[in-house]
């Protein structure tokens, strides 16, 4: 294999591996719990209260997000704490929040020139 091919590669797998972590927040609930984890660890039953989704749902996610090693687990008696293990991510999500808003506005600036 050349220098050139394995460096194709490297570029691959890595793409690949940004595509998993993407995949992995490709869902609103997704989102909201890996938000919802930014300031404090958490349990299913704090997270199940505070996004109003089913435990049965709410735990899903957090596996979801547990696989892609975006979430971590810490295991105290009976409880399971969840906690955000990637928070450098919350500011690419502030970054998505900010896109969500301007794409709006340009929408209305469009909705507004149609009704004129």
């Amino acid at each position: 294999m050349s220098g050139d091919t394995r460096h194709i590669q490297r570029d691959m797998d890595a793409a690949q591996k940004k595509a998993d972590i993407l995949k992995a927040l490709a869902h609103p609930v997704r989102v909201r719990v890996f938000e919802a984890l930014a300031g404090s660890e958490k349990t299913v039953g704090e997270l199940v209260t505070m996004l109003g989704e089913k435990e049965a749902n709410t735990s899903r996610h957090l596996a979801v997000l547990r696989n892609a090693g975006l979430v971590a687990t810490r295991k105290e008696g009976l409880n399971v704490y969840y906690s955000n293990k990637m928070p450098c991510l919350l500011s690419m999500l502030s970054c998505v929040d900010q896109a969500v808003c301007d794409i709006a506005d340009e929408h209305m600036k469009i909705a507004c020139c149609i009704r004129k």
